[in-house]
């Protein structure tokens, strides 16, 4: 089938592009877009946390979903990450979604590897007289590589990526390509970010070339922290010439280790879209495993649940219940600022009879000091009491100090079995 105008295919998956975005299908905006912009599929969010709140809300506690958000988001990653996440918008029409990101070596570069899918068995569309014409499958596909690097004791990562292109609609194939860049900055709790996504972008089918409509975005978030739990809390423009502009609000509620609240509104600055604005979900957290599921109610059609399972190598991600920036790679903070006071969850006590010795329960070691006093005020997030030691040319972060090898193993476990990975110096 030739891409002529207006192209049935074109609406309807520029349709579901949206309804992705914000909850709703924008019927005027996907009539404008048809026959305009190539690969409308690439807009639509990837895996159940991008599908409930904003981007900037999943960068505040990154997976490796975040390559189809902002890639600058996994710069600093600690520990690599894969995930695989599938959602059905109607019978027989799925987009599925699989990728890793990998930590280059311990300098904060992080290499995301991603592939998307979208998938038709049979859809019933219209020509340009508006005849109906037979049901005919179809699939859409990207494979997307990303770079990311944090820059040592500044907060700031910049991102860049690429997606090569593969649409299929018989007779016909189309293939192509777009551009991806990403910047994101931390203050110490507070995240700001800004993304060019698909930027000169074409794809080129057997008589013609489309382009692909980029898209641009910036906002920031925060985390909250209490003995309530934590709240990751944000708001993000989105513009695009086929998608239009958006304001975007999110909060990512973490009641506790094992339990993620999310909920995200999306209201479209030029009025041109109709449904529910809210989606909603959860993360189940388990081990080296999370499970995350969306909920995107629709207007015109059946609600999109989305599911994503994703796997954290080598253990449990360290702080899972923040993710500001620790070590070397941690946002400065000026000689000035106070270290925290000491918050309200304890060390653990060790025992009163003492074997002699001194073992130190260790956070991390710096070559700055303000990057130092960045990890204590990171830990003070977790209520974690830490104190800064030097030693030698480095300062040291040390969460506790014990008279026994029994009684800091004791401390180390209890704190892992929280997601705190610590590590116990003797001497």
């Amino acid at each position: 089938m030739r891409r002529n105008r207006p192209n049935w295919r074109s609406v309807f998956v520029l349709g579901l592009s949206l309804t992705g975005l914000s909850g709703t299908f924008a019927e005027v905006r996907a009539q404008q877009g048809a026959g305009t912009y190539a690969a409308p599929f690439l807009k639509i969010p990837v895996g159940a946390r991008l599908m409930s709140s904003p981007d900037v809300v999943a960068g505040l506690a990154p997976d490796a979903t975040v390559m189809y958000a902002n890639p600058a988001f996994l710069a600093g990653l600690p520990r690599g990450a894969a995930f695989v996440t599938t959602s059905e918008w109607l019978d027989n029409l799925t987009f599925t979604s699989a990728g890793f990101a990998l930590p280059i070596g311990s300098q904060g570069t992080v290499l995301g590897v991603g592939a998307t899918f979208l998938y038709s068995g049979g859809v019933q569309g219209y020509d340009a007289a508006l005849n109906p014409v037979s049901e005919e499958s179809f699939y859409d596909m990207g494979l997307d590589l990303t770079v990311s690097h944090a820059f040592r004791g500044t907060g700031l990562a910049l991102a860049a990526g690429t997606t090569i292109i593969r649409e299929h609609v018989l007779p016909t194939d189309g293939s192509g390509y777009a551009f991806h860049l990403g910047a994101s900055y931390w203050m110490g709790p507070n995240l700001f970010h800004a993304a060019a996504r698909d930027l000169g972008g074409t794809v080129s089918f057997d008589s013609e070339s489309w382009s692909v409509a980029p898209e641009y975005s910036f906002g920031g978030g925060r985390i909250f922290a209490s003995r309530l739990g934590q709240f990751f809390a944000g708001a993000q423009f989105a513009d695009s010439d086929a998608y239009g502009t958006r304001l975007q609000l999110g909060v990512d509620y973490q009641f506790n280790p094992t339990l993620t609240l999310r909920s995200g509104f999306t209201e479209n600055m030029d009025n041109e879209q109709r449904g529910a604005p809210f989606n909603a979900g959860f993360g189940l957290h388990y081990g080296v495993m999370t499970l995350d599921y969306a909920y995107t109610p629709q207007e015109y059609f059946s609600s999109v649940h989305t599911f994503s399972l994703s796997y954290t190598f080598g253990g449990p991600k360290q702080g899972t219940r923040a993710m500001v920036p620790t070590g070397d790679l941690a946002p400065p903070i000026a000689d000035s600022e106070p270290v925290p006071p000491p918050s309200r969850m304890a060390v653990p006590k060790e025992p009163s009879s003492s074997t002699g010795g001194s073992y130190v329960l260790l956070a991390g070691s710096h070559a700055w000091l303000e990057s130092a006093r960045a990890e204590v005020r990171a830990l003070q997030l977790l209520q974690i009491p830490a104190k800064i030691e030097s030693n030698g040319s480095r300062y040291r972060v040390v969460v506790g100090r014990f008279t026994s090898d029994d009684a800091a193993e004791k401390a180390r476990r209890e704190y892992a079995s929280a997601g705190h990975a610590f590590t116990i110096l003797a001497e």
